[in-house]
């Protein structure tokens, strides 16, 4: 098996997630509509998260595995909303709380507005479409992490 080369380092992918994260969010906000397109939205914000979590514990493990327990300690305590917020949306889109829905992306806008967006981003305008069927997938198979 050949040895498998980053190009971008953690910190750069989770960067990327974040900014794909509030883009998201923020074109959510302005579609203000509960149609299907929303709900591919919504699982796409919780695949980000649920990304942006084995992001973290990749870093951790890395850092705990050189004895940094502290530093990996302090990291997760500072990224401990990413897999909370995660947890919540999947509760409340398995159910089709959209009230519930409202509130939590609420709280989550806060957690990213200060995030900046790439003035030409390197996504297209709709990197949600099809998040859905990809959530349902990683759901059933069990890879959305402690969610239920």
């Amino acid at each position: 098996m050949s040895r498998v080369f980053r190009t971008q380092s953690l910190h750069s992918q989770r960067q990327r997630l974040l900014k794909l994260l509030a883009y998201t969010l923020r074109a959510l906000l302005v579609h203000g509509r509960r149609d299907a397109e929303a709900k591919d939205m919504v699982a796409f914000l919780a695949l980000l998260l649920d990304d942006i979590q084995h992001l973290v514990d990749t870093t951790t493990e890395a850092w705990e595995k050189k004895g940094f327990w502290l530093k990996a300690d302090r990291f997760r305590q500072e990224w401990t909303w990413a897999p909370t917020y995660r947890d919540h949306l999947y509760m409340a889109l398995m159910r089709e709380d959209w009230d519930e829905l409202t509130g939590l992306l609420a709280q989550l806008f806060g957690k990213v507005s200060a995030v900046e967006l790439p003035k030409r981003p390197r996504w297209g305008p709709r990197p949600w479409e099809g998040a859905w069927a990809t959530f349902k997938k990683r759901v059933d198979r069990g890879g959305l992490a402690s969610s239920g």
